[in-house]
């Protein structure tokens, strides 16, 4: 008999009462992994208790989600559904950027900003635009049509007068960043082909007014940049200068939020060979390998944003031992949300690094990285949605304890993005197993 799981309020019981540099904050090792629902089912089959193992599951919005994250003057999230075996894809509306997915937490809460820096962005410049048309009237064609005609649109068609733009976006991503062609190699360094530096400096500037990625793989952002780059061009030297204001962030930022902003300043401001070398400085500094500190800062996949903030997380947790496992645990990536879900590995520990107690080391595991803390105390940072219960889940967990136990280890603990199943946090706790949950979301 397949059970529904639904997550509610008491699922975050041991995450209500940590507290850092506490007794309550002492957090130890543990491993996730999560296996498919038909190979749970298989092992049910097979004479496991069925009610032992999660079958269909079911997590509401709020659960995953801060309140002010799910709707606003300029967003709302309006579905979430399971995705994959420890992933939730989140549907996000604004009037800008019309309805998009995100495929994980880490990604929703970025999409969620965008959306709503552009539609206050979008809606300021809308106030502009009788004189702005006047100014640029037949000074700029965008598919044959005036940009001045273009901008002159009304508010409830500035999606379409965004999406005028996105012929240009593939030429603006090689124009700035380092999305790779989809034959390259995943430890080939990507080509970047500048074809027009200056247009590319607005760019950056519009985004570091906005706070925006300029790397984003968001069309709308793109395109935004786009237009307001090519404002610029035309002598509109103002275009993209907003008063926006920013929502109070929903999760935890590192060293006050400076690590944040040095990643920002360092991707909008230095060309890719000065964030090449000084990353690669900073990684020599953290006792990062040369080889493997290229391997990262020459990958396909990961844009100069994700390798900065990599670069900058190891670099924060000082004295920590092999913090080259954390760059390990990147190199396999090959889509934007496997990327996030590696920066997100890397900044809960950060977190926990500098809020709890001191990292000792860090385990290459895999896709994962360990840590074990200078009470010899074990972590494990898992950038999941969800963690479910299943027969694999049950196994890795079981050989963590004796891991531990062998190394004379009693407490273990997971640090977890999203939450847990009933199942899994029962699971986790018959194992010895703490669990944090919702972990860099502000408390």
């Amino acid at each position: 008999m397949r059970q529904m799981l639904n997550t509610h309020d008491d699922t975050c019981t041991n995450k209500a009462n940590i507290q850092p540099n506490s007794t309550r904050g002492r957090i130890g090792l543990g491993l996730a992994c999560s296996i498919s629902l038909a190979i749970a089912l298989v092992f049910a089959s097979n004479g496991f208790a069925q009610n032992r193992y999660d079958s269909e599951i079911s997590i509401a919005l709020d659960r995953l989600l801060p309140e002010s994250l799910i709707a606003s003057g300029e967003h709302r999230v309006t579905n979430v559904r399971r995705i994959g075996e420890n992933t939730m894809e989140f549907e996000i509306e604004s009037e800008v950027a019309g309805i998009q997915r995100a495929d994980s937490i880490a990604l929703a809460v970025i999409r969620i900003h965008e959306a709503r820096t552009l539609a206050q962005a979008t809606s300021q410049f809308t106030k502009d635009n009788k004189q702005l048309a006047n100014e640029n009237r037949g000074q700029i064609n965008v598919g044959g049509d005036s940009i001045g005609d273009i901008l002159s649109s009304p508010l409830n068609t500035s999606a379409n007068v965004v999406g005028q733009f996105g012929s240009n976006v593939k030429q603006t991503l090689q124009e700035v960043g380092e999305f790779p062609n989809p034959a390259a190699g995943a430890s080939t360094k990507a080509s970047v082909t500048s074809v027009d530096s200056v247009f590319a400096s607005h760019r950056r500037s519009v985004a570091s007014q906005l706070k925006l990625d300029v790397y984003s793989s968001n069309t709308s952002v793109q395109s935004f940049l786009d237009m307001m780059a090519r404002a610029r061009g035309a002598g509109r030297a103002r275009a993209g200068v907003t008063t926006v204001s920013f929502a109070r962030a929903e999760e935890v930022e590192v060293d006050s939020g400076r690590i944040r902003d040095r990643v920002l300043s360092a991707v909008l401001n230095h060309e890719q060979d000065a964030l090449f070398n000084t990353a690669k400085i900073a990684l020599r500094e953290a006792r990062v390998d040369e080889a493997l500190a290229t391997r990262l800062l020459e990958h396909a996949v990961l844009t100069s944003t994700h390798k900065n903030a990599m670069t900058e997380y190891v670099a924060f947790m000082s004295d920590a031992s092999n913090r080259g496992a954390l760059i390990e645990t990147a190199l396999n990536v090959s889509n934007e949300v496997q990327a996030l879900a590696k920066v997100r590995i890397a900044r809960m520990y950060a977190h926990y690094h500098e809020s709890w107690t001191p990292l000792n080391s860090l385990i290459s595991a895999g896709h994962l990285a360990l840590a074990i803390n200078k009470k010899n105390e074990l972590l494990v940072a898992l950038p999941f949605d969800f963690l479910s219960w299943t027969a694999q889940t049950e196994r890795v967990f079981a050989g963590l304890a004796e891991f531990a136990k062998r190394k004379g280890i009693t407490s273990k603990a997971v640090l977890l993005s999203g939450v847990n199943t009933d199942l899994a946090r029962a699971g986790l706790a018959a194992h010895g197993f703490e669990s944090f949950e919702r972990f860099l979301f502000a408390r």
